[in-house]
């Protein structure tokens, strides 16, 4: 009598996937952070800091928010990872391009407090990538 030696199934894990989704949340990160910096600069007089470096970095923000959100979907899908980060990554690019729109009528009383939590919300993500259960598998995930 011959044992069977079932093969253990292979689970699919975002690999290539999770790398450029942590790529561009660096990216992301770097530039969401360096908003308050500039907006800090306009404040203690330079008033060049708002139209060179806050307005230009406000101006593109949303689309590294458009590309993290096509990245975290081929995190999700090809990847096979789980799907809040395709959710979070979209609602940011709603949220940034909102923030932008506000910047712009000089609305602080809705920039400012969106603008934390835009930077909480990338930082977070960006931490969590980094982390080993951004590794796991959808299945995985759920045990």
């Amino acid at each position: 009598m011959t044992a069977t030696l079932e093969q253990p199934t292979k689970v699919r894990r975002p690999r290539v996937s999770l790398q450029v989704l942590r790529i561009v949340l660096v990216a992301h990160a770097a530039l969401i952070i360096a908003q308050p910096i500039a907006a800090g600069y306009f404040l203690a007089g330079n008033v060049d800091a708002m139209t060179d470096i806050h307005a230009t970095i406000g101006g593109s923000v949303w689309m590294v928010a458009f590309l993290q959100t096509i990245v975290a979907a081929c995190y999700t899908i090809a990847g096979r990872g789980r799907v809040w980060p395709v959710v979070a990554s979209a609602g940011l690019l709603v949220a940034e391009f909102v923030q932008l729109t506000f910047g712009y009528l000089q609305n602080f009383a809705v920039h400012i407090p969106l603008g934390t939590a835009i930077v909480t919300a990338v930082v977070w993500m960006t931490v969590w990538s980094f982390r080993s259960t951004a590794r796991l598998s959808r299945r995985e995930a759920k045990r």
